[in-house]
């Protein structure tokens, strides 16, 4: 009788421990994981820092910045920033939004490859974006001999209203 309570002892703590190193084995697979995640996703940290502190400033100066980190790395003869006019009044979507917001009308003459690299840009970091209206013509200039595109754009931004329902 002894012996077999011990034999069943036994096999209960074999039991116990079995599961103990099951629960053991996936801890250690679960914090594998979740070092493997928190390596791919430290190096983005700090991007998705800025961009929540860019997210809090004004509309317009998120636009401004945006373009001014965006167009230097073309050349003249690919994009260039022609106008940028910040109008008074709200347009028609502008109407339409309740909380703060900005109107910008920004002109650009050069291909359509880098404007929609710009235009990329922003609509990515500036989810509370739409493009009102946008006028792409034909253009020449008779002294360089080369012809190009100019963009009249014109973005409606506005706040976005956190903790209002």
């Amino acid at each position: 009788m002894l012996l077999v309570a011990v034999l069943m002892g036994v096999g209960e703590l074999e039991e116990t421990r079995d599961a103990k190193e099951q629960a053991y084995k996936q801890h250690e697979l679960r914090t594998n994981v979740m070092k493997k995640l928190e390596a791919v996703i430290t190096p983005n940290r700090k991007m998705f820092e800025d961009q929540k502190s860019i997210l809090k400033t004004e509309p317009g100066q998120i636009f401004t910045r945006i373009l001014d980190a965006t167009l230097p790395k073309y050349r003249d003869i690919e994009l260039v920033r022609t106008a940028l006019v910040f109008p008074g009044d709200r347009g028609r979507l502008g109407g339409q939004v309740k909380s703060d917001m900005a109107r910008v009308k920004s002109s650009f003459q050069g291909g359509t490859g880098p404007m929609q690299e710009v235009l990329l840009q922003v609509e990515s970091l500036m989810p509370q974006t739409m493009l009102e209206e946008m006028k792409i013509s034909r253009k020449s200039n008779l002294v360089s001999k080369r012809e190009f595109l100019e963009m009249e754009l014109t973005h409606v931004f506005w706040k976005a209203v956190e903790g209002k329902k």
